[in-house]
């Protein structure tokens, strides 16, 4: 087993084999994914349901894309068939020999002319297999490894959100000087009192607040005061004198903000967050996975297309050469030209050829970012694996049911749901009074030093209470409703968004079975093309010493040999656009990790 890192945390495995398994589901195990909801949401007052007739509306949504499917017969999957054509039939004794002239076999053992590199130097090449482009492009691809710094980003939003709860300890120190005049009242013209007030204070107040997941507050405290007297003629006992305080104070709202589903609920939000982006990564996998598919395939095509070029090239060079060598007995000068202006339409349909292998080459070291073979790099992607046609059994009720339980947008559909119904909670407490409970018990201890002082907090019985209610109503609570409201309609439009996302991965998955059967048939409708298109040359050919070589016979002969050149790419193509269509169907089942053998771990481990 080969384990890329992602991020410390977010780990992808990626195993050696790629093997075909089953893809049997739980009849029942996509609606499990519609009941997610039942660990994650808090019932909420509505006027049609509660928590449980959501999630049935959930799984009505799921119902009611698969009831109209047919069930398969005796649970037997149906199988992409290919008969053998009439061409086959007819051409079988001669297929050993056609498939030898033209095809994908003709080149199994053929190697492009690549020509010079853009450092002018001959073109390298460097075998490459499915498996090892995927994964490399699973170690190494620069979107994915920014895709995969989201879930640690979220992580520590969600670590942010849950320290809201921590205990806060806390310390405060102030001093103050006071000189200042006074008025002095006279009682009998006798002054009580002196004309100025001069004293210090120094205050140090330390202590532990701890929030509540009641939106409560629990605080334990304390305090040393030091006052000195300077006022002239004006005396106090003690002087210093110090004052100790413990309090205990408790500050609770009753009504709205009181809960722990209001007040958990950007933790809960964080954390369906978390959720969501770990849901992405594992979309963006699935497309990086896919996408590096389509480029493997794009290039193993591209290399068969130079090959073709190049082959139709070395014909017409042939029948140039054979022009020439008769020029002095028959060919005529515009049998000449003619060739001469065919081998060099030719010539740029290679240049072309080599251009295109170029660019898929670059498209693929793009996706890999392998440090071993980077994008600036000249060296030359040689794909050593050709596309597969074996037949795909499938089973179209259970391709819908397993996408609806593997696909991310699923999932983060319904996180979007848990979301809109935390916010719901959350404003439909925000319609109550305000209503705050504030109550704070202090023991006092009075001495001439502080530790005195402390001593006397427990000898002395000298205790302050301190209780408040603070009530608070909107005339009319007009924003209280509005934000209930709007609350209400978001988490209706969440509901419609998971709907909407269940019709959107059903129709992407009848769209790639469609595509998968549709290409499995275009194979032998273009294998038999290209058989007829290459039994017309051989026929040609085997007659041609017979042929007098004039424009009509050359201008056939042109015309067949590009018209066989064009069923080989078409061929080509089909095997090709096959292959990719079962990738896009993996992709829309949200299986196609698993076909790569790839283990998504979002594991915090």
């Amino acid at each position: 087993m080969i384990t890329p890192m992602l991020m410390p945390g977010y780990a992808v495995h990626l195993m050696r084999s790629r093997e075909s398994s089953g893809n049997a589901v739980i009849w029942w195990a996509p609606l499990v994914a519609a009941g997610l909801l039942a660990g994650c949401q808090r019932p909420f007052p509505s006027d049609d349901g509660s928590t449980a007739a959501l999630q049935q509306s959930l799984i009505e949504s799921v119902r009611r894309e698969v009831e109209g499917l047919p069930g398969d017969p005796d649970g037997a999957p149906l199988l992409t068939t290919q008969p053998p054509s009439d061409v086959e039939q007819e051409l079988r004794d001669r297929l050993p020999e056609l498939e030898a002239m033209a095809g994908p076999k003709a080149y199994a053992d053929t190697l492009p002319d690549l020509d010079t590199d853009l450092a002018d130097h001959l073109q390298t090449e460097i075998a490459l297999s499915l498996e090892e482009a995927v994964h490399s492009a699973v170690a190494n691809n620069l979107n994915l490894q920014l895709a995969r710094l989201e879930p640690a980003i979220t992580e520590a939003q969600l670590v942010q959100a849950e320290a809201v709860f921590d205990a806060v300890f806390f310390s405060r120190l102030d001093h103050s000087r006071i000189d200042e005049p006074s008025a002095v009242p006279i009682l009998g013209g006798v002054p009580l009192g002196a004309a100025v007030d001069v004293r210090e204070q120094t205050r140090f107040e330390t202590g532990v607040r701890q929030p509540m997941t009641t939106g409560g507050q629990l605080t334990l405290s304390t305090s040393l005061e030091r006052s000195r007297n300077r006022t002239p003629g004006f005396a106090l006992t003690p002087d210093p004198a110090y004052l100790a305080r413990i309090s205990l104070g408790f500050d609770q709202p009753l009504m709205r903000g009181f809960g722990a589903d209001t007040n958990l609920a950007e933790i809960r939000l964080a954390r369906n967050q978390d959720r969501r982006a770990i849901q992405q990564l594992q979309t963006t996998l699935l497309d990086l996975v896919f996408t590096v598919e389509d480029a493997y395939w794009d290039l193993a095509v591209a290399r068969r297309v130079l090959l073709i070029r190049q082959r139709l090239l070395a014909e017409g060079v042939e029948v140039l050469n054979t022009l020439e060598a008769r020029r002095i007995r028959e060919a005529r000068t515009e049998e000449l030209a003619d060739a001469r202006a065919t081998v060099e339409r030719r010539q740029a349909d290679v240049i072309r050829a080599r251009r295109t292998l170029r660019a898929a080459s670059d498209r693929l070291k793009e996706l890999m970012n392998d440090p071993a073979v980077t994008a600036g790099s000249e060296l030359l992607l040689d794909p050593i694996d050709f596309m597969v046609e074996a037949p795909l059994s499938y089973s179209v009720r259970e391709a819908l049911l397993t996408a609806v339980e593997r696909r991310p947008e699923i999932h983060q559909a319904l996180l979007d749901i848990d979301d809109s119904t935390i916010r719901t909670t959350v404003a439909d407490n925000a319609r109550l009074p305000l209503l705050d409970l504030s109550a704070r018990m202090e023991f006092l201890g009075l001495a001439d030093d502080g530790l005195s002082s402390y001593g006397n907090v427990t000898e002395d019985t000298f205790v302050d209470y301190f209780l408040s209610l603070m009530f608070e109503q909107p005339i009319g609570n007009r924003a209280g409703e509005a934000l209930y409201r709007e609350a209400r309609l978001r988490q209706s439009q969440s509901v419609i968004a998971y709907r909407a996302a269940v019709q959107r991965v059903v129709l992407d998955v009848k769209s790639a079975l469609r595509d998968v059967v549709a290409n499995y048939e275009l194979i032998q409708a273009a294998r038999s093309a290209r058989l007829a298109q290459t039994e017309n040359i051989r026929a040609m050919l085997a007659r041609e010493q017979l042929q007098a070589l004039d424009p009509v016979y050359l201008d056939l002969k042109f015309r067949r040999q590009e018209t066989l050149a064009q069923s080989e790419a078409e061929e080509l193509l089909a095997l090709a656009n096959f292959n990719k269509a079962v990738a896009r169907l993996y992709r829309a089942m949200g299986i196609g990790l698993d076909m790569n053998r790839i283990e998504f771990n979002p594991s915090n481990e």
